[in-house]
């Protein structure tokens, strides 16, 4: 077997193709991962601007060549033809501009039928990365959001697109409604008032992560599922790496303690992303502040577990298919 971190890194070894519709269509794909390196809106410690490349980098520890994910039994490659689209290219200091080119890129991404993974970059992807999911939706969209912190807050110091403000910037969208709207994991003493103030306004579910003891993460996970689902066409899944307790993922703008464990996002994203998923990103991983590369090992895990939970979809869908063609 091949040294795994050797050559360019692209996501999973995955090949380039530039973000544009006719290459990717030429290309076969059919799942695009692109990375949008921007952590001017970050409040806290800044890095997360080089998420992408250590989220890649990490990748290459699961890139063996069978591409096969032991916990769903099944080989991702055979259902997912993924492809590494490289990054936006953002603008230093203006996010307005830089989320006009992201929805520019994914436009172009959704036009070739591809399924978008975003790596982030500070929790304001979601921004854009919603408003593309969004009007490529004809009907409702939902929304989940693993995440410590609530990330309602309607602007800071005036400022709307930023880290801070991704699900009050989703409730704005025109098809998205509160009620679709799930967050899971909240806690801890970084959670204005006036942030809990909008999501109850706004009708959104909110699961703490004192909830995820009382009830077990399978339960929270199917209810926020079910609710994001419920009257919608898709759901855009986002995932904050600070979800997790500062002991698994420290390399963040905003660690915690007391947060998720490892197991259980690894199981509320098997279920989440087992669901009718139309869009997703993985945000917040700031490598500098972790040395030992950990916090994007399991960033990456976490984009690898989406894809595998895709392919599972599909193969699923497709067994289904030929059983009731031979029926």
């Amino acid at each position: 077997m091949a040294i795994l971190h050797a050559g360019i890194a692209t996501f999973l070894r995955a090949p380039y193709v530039p973000p544009e519709r006719s290459a990717l269509r030429e290309a076969g794909a059919t799942a695009a991962v692109i990375g949008l390196p921007f952590d001017s809106t970050t409040v806290t410690r800044p890095g997360a601007s080089h998420g992408p490349r250590a989220l890649r980098d990490a990748s290459s520890h699961f890139a063996f060549g069978e591409n096969y994910h032991y916990d769903h039994g099944v080989t991702y490659s055979d259902h997912v033809a993924l492809v590494d689209c490289g990054d936006i290219d953002p603008v230093a200091g203006n996010a307005a501009r830089t989320f006009e080119r992201a929805v520019v890129v994914l436009d172009e991404i959704y036009a070739a039928g591809c399924f978008p993974i975003l790596l982030g970059g500070d929790h304001a992807t979601t921004i854009p990365g919603a408003a593309a999911l969004s009007r490529h939706t004809s009907g409702r969209m939902g929304f989940v959001m693993f995440d410590t912190h609530l990330d309602t807050a309607p602007e800071i110091d005036g400022e709307t697109l930023g880290h801070c403000s991704p699900v009050a910037r989703v409730l704005e969208l025109p098809n998205v409604d509160g009620s679709n709207v799930v967050i899971i994991g909240v806690h801890g003493a970084a959670n204005p008032r006036l942030e809990q103030e909008v999501a109850d306004e706004h009708g959104v579910t909110v699961f703490t992560i004192r909830d995820v003891d009382r009830l077990g993460i399978d339960e929270v996970a199917t209810r926020a599922i079910e609710i994001a689902s419920s009257g919608t066409e898709t759901t855009y899944l986002s995932v904050d790496i600070d979800v997790l307790d500062g002991a698994f993922a420290w390399g963040t703008c905003g660690p915690e303690i007391g947060g998720m464990t490892g197991r259980e996002l690894v199981r509320g994203l098997e279920i989440v992303a087992s669901g009718p998923i139309g869009a997703a990103d993985c945000v917040e991983v700031s490598p500098f502040l972790d040395h030992s590369g950990n916090t994007a090992r399991v960033g990456a895990r976490v984009v690898v577990d989406i894809i595998a939970l895709r392919a599972l979809q599909i193969e699923r869908a497709g067994a289904i298919e030929r059983t009731a063609a031979s029926a």
